[in-house]
């Protein structure tokens, strides 16, 4: 029987081995991504300033989400925020031996749904909302992406943490997980406000459009039919 430790640090040698490769073929981006680790925890209790966050209209224009650094983080993301959701429906851990196969392809299909849902918001914003935007609020959206990443691989380094020591419980991994997810947000509302009274009307009504329409409905659809 393979124990979900087994499991644990096989994928924790993959990923490893990722971040080895993209040390040597994506450095600069990677460079970049820890040097946003550094700032947003330097700055967590006072507001950021928008001139360090800022960038040139032709810089935004060539970031490349299509790039596999993003795509492999993008990957990254969604299993772990999964695995996290996972173990915490089952009090902290998942138990395929004792899972019907009823159960496994309701919870395969619902993480399948997630993620069709976060592929097809990201295409819409990508290729329909964005013409309408400047580079400022592409720049937010660029932004928060790398607060995902950042949030994304804490809960990963949580998770691996929990789940090779056995005397964290479940209590350790549900409050990890608030605080982290408390700071995801906490991020996220910064980074919005910083940029406000940079942008017009407009923009404004963009953003809300974003946020009512990309952000709270797609998950207010799948809370409804689950």
């Amino acid at each position: 029987m393979i124990r979900n430790q087994d499991l644990t640090t096989l994928f924790v040698i993959i990923i490893l081995l990722i971040f080895y490769f993209l040390q040597i073929f994506q450095r600069a981006k990677l460079v970049y991504l820890f040097r946003s680790v550094s700032y947003h925890f330097r700055n967590i209790l006072v507001p950021y300033n928008v001139d360090d966050l800022g960038i040139s209209g032709s810089g935004t224009s060539i970031i490349n989400y299509f790039n596999y650094f993003y795509l492999f983080f993008f990957l990254l993301i969604n299993i772990v925020v999964m695995t996290n959701f996972g173990a915490l429906s089952f009090h902290g851990s998942i138990n395929f031996d004792e899972m019907g196969n009823e159960l496994f392809i309701r919870l395969l299909n619902f993480n399948i749904l997630i993620f069709i849902t976060l592929s097809v918001r990201f295409l819409v914003i990508k290729y329909i909302i964005e013409m309408f935007l400047n580079y400022k609020l592409k720049f937010i959206f660029f932004k928060n992406y790398i607060i995902n990443i950042i949030i994304g691989i804490l809960m990963l380094i949580n998770f691996v943490v929990y789940s090779l020591n056995t005397f964290y419980d479940f209590i350790y991994l549900r409050n990890t997980f608030l605080i982290l997810l408390l700071l995801h947000f906490i991020f996220q509302a910064k980074n919005y406000l910083s940029y406000f009274s940079k942008i017009d009307i407009k923009e404004v009504m963009y953003f809300i459009l974003y946020l009512c329409g990309f952000k709270l409905a797609p998950w207010i659809w799948l809370y409804s039919i689950y």
